[in-house]
Formats: C-alpha cells, sequence, structure tokens
C-alpha cells in the first residue's frame, strides 16, 4: 500500500486546527496583562484572516473560481501582514504598518490582475511568494533583532517564519528562473509543495508559539514582580535579602570588604499628613532616583517597609561606605522635593554596618545597621551613624 500526502487535505486540517487555538487565545485574553492585548489583537486578526485564506484558496482551485483564488490571496496577505504587526508590537520593533498595509495592497493587486486581467499562473506565482516571503521575514526579524539570542520559545517562532520565508523565495525564484508552468496551484513540483506545505502550517505552529510567548512573558513578570517594590520599582525585601545573602558569601569568598547602609526618611508622616499620601508616595519615589544617583551603579538597592530602604555595598569598606551614605544625606538636605505644587524639604537618617566574621547571617548585619540608624535619629537626624561609632554629620 502506498502513501501520498494531500496537501490540501492537509491545509484544511491546519487551517481548522489553527482556529481552535485561536479559540484558546480568546480564552486566555482577559488573564493577560493589558500591555499584550494591543498585539494580542493584531495576532486574532491575522490567525483568523490566513487560515479562512487557505480555506478559500483550496476551494477556489478545486473548482476553478479564480475569483475565489483573488480573495483567498487578499485574506492570506492580510492575514501575514496582521501577524508581523503583533509579533513587531510584542516585541516592541517598529511596526511599519505602512508598509506591511501597502505589501497587502499590492498582493491584492497583482492576484487580480494576474488571475483575472491577464491570467498568469506564473507571474501570480512569482510575485506573490516574493511578496509573502518579505512580510514573513519582517515577522521573523521582529524577533531576530533584539540585543541577544531570543529564548527558546520566540527563537522557535521566529525560526518557523524564517523557514517559511525561505521556501517561499525559493519557491518564486525557482519559477522565475524556468520552472515549468503550473496547471493549477497545488502542483507537485517539490519547491511548490515545500513552500506550500510550510506556509499552510506556518498559522498553526505561529499562533502557539505566540500563545506560548505571552504564557511565558507573564510568567516572567509575575516573577519579577514577586522581587519588586510595586512602587518605587526596586527590590522589595525578599529580593534585597537573597541579594545581600548572595553578597555576604562572594565577600568572604574572596576576601573583601562590604557594608549596608540603612536609610530612613525623616518624618515621613508629616508629608502624608500635611499633603496626602499620593504625595507621599511621590516622595517614595524621588526617594529612591536619589538614592541611587548618590551610589554607584553596582550598589544594591532595596525597600526594607514604609519609608526605609537599604543599599548594600559591595567591595567596600567602612570610610567608604560613610563617605556614600553621606553623599545620600547631602542629596536630601541639599534640595528640597518639588511634588505637587509644593517645595517640601526631606532629610534622611542613616545607619551604616561593614561586614565582620561574627556577621553570620544578613539580618545580624542589617540588625547590627538598624541599630545605628536609631542612634542617628536620636542624636538629632539628619544624620549618618557608624555602627558603635559617632555621628558623622551633624543637623544644623
Amino acid at each position: 500500500m502506498s502513501w501520498q500526502l494531500d496537501l490540501r487535505t492537509a491545509m484544511v486540517s491546519s487551517a481548522l486546527l489553527t482556529l481552535l487555538v485561536d479559540g484558546l487565545l480568546l480564552l486566555v485574553y482577559r488573564s493577560l496583562p493589558a500591555d499584550y492585548r494591543p498585539s494580542l489583537r493584531w495576532w486574532l486578526a491575522g490567525a483568523i484572516l490566513a487560515p479562512l485564506g487557505f480555506l478559500l484558496l483550496v476551494q477556489g482551485d478545486a473548482v476553478g473560481d479564480l475569483r475565489d483564488v483573488v480573495l483567498a490571496h487578499v485574506l492570506l496577505a492580510a492575514g501575514l501582514g496582521c501577524s508581523a504587526v503583533a509579533m513587531r508590537q510584542f516585541h516592541g520593533a517598529p511596526q511599519r504598518r505602512a508598509s506591511l498595509a501597502a505589501a497587502v495592497v499590492l498582493a491584492a493587486l497583482v492576484s487580480f490582475y494576474f488571475s483575472l486581467v491577464a491570467p498568469s499562473m506564473h507571474w501570480r506565482t512569482v510575485a506573490l511568494s516574493l511578496l509573502y516571503a518579505l512580510m514573513m521575514g519582517s515577522s521573523a526579524r521582529a524577533v531576530f533583532r533584539r540585543d541577544g539570542p531570543p529564548g527558546p520559545i520566540p527563537g522557535a517562532t521566529g525560526a518557523v517564519f524564517a523557514i517559511s520565508a525561505a521556501l517561499m523565495v525559493v519557491r518564486g525564484l525557482t519559477e522565475l528562473v524556468g520552472g515549468v508552468p503550473p496547471v493549477h496551484i497545488f502542483t507537485t513540483a517539490p519547491a511548490h509543495l515545500l513552500a506550500l506545505g510550510g506556509i499552510g502550517v506556518l498559522p498553526l505552529l505561529s499562533t502557539v508559539g505566540f500563545l506560548l510567548m505571552c504564557t511565558e512573558r507573564s510568567q516572567a513578570e509575575l516573577e519579577r514582580a514577586a522581587h519588586m517594590d510595586y512602587l518605587t520599582g526596586i527590590c522589595n525585601r525578599r529580593a534585597i535579602e537573597d541579594l545581600a545573602r548572595r553578597a555576604i558569601a562572594a565577600a568572604r569568598r574572596h576576601g573583601m570588604p562590604m557594608a549596608i547602609a540603612i536609610v530612613d526618611v525623616d518624618h515621613f508622616k508629616r508629608i502624608n499628613d500635611q499633603h496626602g499620601h499620593e504625595c507621599g508616595d511621590v516622595a517614595l519615589v524621588e526617594a529612591v532616583r536619589r538614592l541611587r544617583e548618590s551610589l554607584r551603579a553596582e550598589d544594591l538597592v532595596g525597600r526594607l517597609g514604609g519609608e526605609e530602604f537599604v543599599a548594600v555595598m559591595p567591595n567596600t569598606d567602612g570610610v567608604a561606605a560613610l563617605a556614600a551614605a553621606e553623599r545620600v544625606r547631602a542629596a536630601f538636605a541639599d534640595s528640597p522635593m518639588h511634588i505637587g505644587g509644593h517645595e517640601i524639604a526631606v532629610t534622611i537618617t542613616a545607619g551604616v554596618a561593614v561586614l565582620t566574621a561574627e556577621d553570620q547571617q544578613f539580618s545580624h548585619l542589617l540588625r547590627r545597621a538598624d541599630r545605628a540608624m536609631y542612634a542617628g535619629k536620636n542624636a538629632g537626624r539628619n544624620q549618618v551613624m557608624l555602627d558603635g561609632g559617632s555621628p558623622i554629620v551633624t543637623s544644623p
């Protein structure tokens, strides 16, 4: 018994399966972050138009209705264009909507002219193959244009588009350089079979890939959110404690110093009481900005809670840590904050502790820095205090 591939049946099956996967995308639409929804809407449009184009293409070729063939190519081109916009939008690439729309219009004109005005399967095959390759290549480019290699799922999805584009280029060039003119769309010529087979499964494979990309990115953002302070965008307590433990281990492994500073905004409750909690939130965001600008790029900043922050400073001894904390103090004391039309004088008190052999855990180091910070509060605030020492800065 011989086995033979029926390309029409395969393309119909792929189109129907793609439409079913579209249903899954619709089901998860509301559960995905709002930022994804614009690109998802474009993708759904493309993933619906392209399969409908395939179904119409199969029917039009079977009954010899060139009007169906023209409409099929219009739907297919529009589907590829929507998918390209979605992929580029999802990856933050320039969307090229005007260029892709022009390609769709050109595909429609080519299909109409070489089907109904001056029928030529040869030139229709050449022109549409190269146009489709260009549109699929635009989707692939959106994935591979980013710095660094894409992850496995985006990479596989981009590769599907790239391979399909390459197959369409081979199909167009094979026809252009003198291939035997096909008697129908689903000719048995190897180049045509490979290209149509590739573009036939493209909507299904790419839609599954896009769904997985959305899920993967959503999961990554959930994990990032679990380690990030929602208001200020820096590490939350859980994340900074984990990073600090790693920094302590690295400092001991390489025999290098390390210090931390706890920074507390003085009289923060007054800001909330006098100007409202919204101004208080803005003040915290501004506080983080000043903290980051006053510290080195390699220093880690986290929010312990409320108006209290911690800076983890690798390869930093006591003298350098005190100098860094003083820069932070001066950044607040020397420049009032301008929030909501108000000029608000804000100061901080910082407690510094240097890693010692007795600090078995980060909590031990944190406790000593906290003790120094409270000593600075008791000394009048707007202070930088070293654990076990005297304030190096005294408020005026």
